[in-house]
């Protein structure tokens, strides 16, 4: 009884697959029309950023593979199939390694802090780039004698250089005007780190240890980068990110990391 239980309820999913299929492959373009809808609507209230690329990225990728006849293209189906499994393996060993350092708190005495920029409009700070600012505070008080740069450039929509928000910002919050130095060219993490270091060879300190200051979904890659770039030792202190920003987040976060591992 048990047997004719378990194949019913097998051949009600297997039916239940054959009806979704049947869907997608004569009424897919629903499913087109519909996501196309939400990629405009999105692109008009956010603009071309990362979470309307992504949706980009799926609608395409499910407007193209919805057309292929896998029961003809055996091997191509057995390709997808294949490069999706990788895909799946390597996206949660990439975020099992962001979750390592999601919660940094290191205390260790550096020779520089280096705090990352995260965007301002116009001249006001994002939020996100507020709480790394303020992650560094209890640090930067504490360490009055190490220089802290303050690392990003200028991009679309803003007024200043990201570090000179940043500078202002930790001026207004106490800190000396003195302790501070901007990197005011870079555009990504790899910029950051390495036109920092430029800046602290220049200063005649040859392998630094730097205490990285960013967000916690980017505290990985960010020590990553900066081993790349040849840093004695890369410490880290992790501010805490929105909620509701965290998913879109990690997964930006791990093409971000491949990218990194390339």
């Amino acid at each position: 009884m048990a047997q004719i239980n378990d194949s019913k309820g097998v051949s009600a999913e297997r039916s239940a697959a054959v009806l979704v299929q049947k869907f997608i492959r004569e009424k897919g373009y629903i499913l087109d029309l519909m996501l196309l809808a939400c990629l405009v609507f999105f692109l008009v209230f956010w603009g071309w950023n990362f979470a309307v690329q992504f949706l980009a990225l799926i609608t395409a990728t499910f407007m193209i593979l919805r057309r292929i006849n896998y029961e003809k293209h055996i091997w191509l189906k057995r390709v997808l199939l294949i490069g999706f499994g990788i895909g799946a393996v390597s996206f949660v060993i990439i975020e099992a390694l962001v979750f390592t350092q999601l919660g940094s708190k290191d205390t260790e005495q550096a020779d520089y802090v280096i705090i990352l920029g995260s965007g301002i409009k116009g001249t006001e700070l994002s939020l996100t780039l507020k709480q790394r600012l303020d992650a560094s505070l209890d640090y930067v008080r504490d360490h009055p004698r190490i220089p802290v740069i303050v690392s990003g450039g200028q991009g679309p929509g803003e007024s200043i250089p990201e570090a000179l928000a940043m500078k202002n910002y930790l001026v207004d919050q106490g800190i000396a005007p003195a302790q501070i130095i901007m990197e005011d060219r870079s555009t990504s993490t790899q910029e950051n780190l390495a036109f920092s270091k430029k800046i602290i060879e220049a200063s005649g300190v040859e392998h630094p240890e730097i205490m990285i200051v960013t967000s916690d979904y980017h505290m990985f890659r960010s020590k990553y980068i900066a081993a790349k770039n040849g840093y004695a030792a890369e410490y880290g202190i992790s501010a805490p990110s929105p909620g509701y920003l965290k998913p879109i987040n990690m997964i930006r976060e791990y093409f971000g990391t491949v990218k990194a591992f390339l």
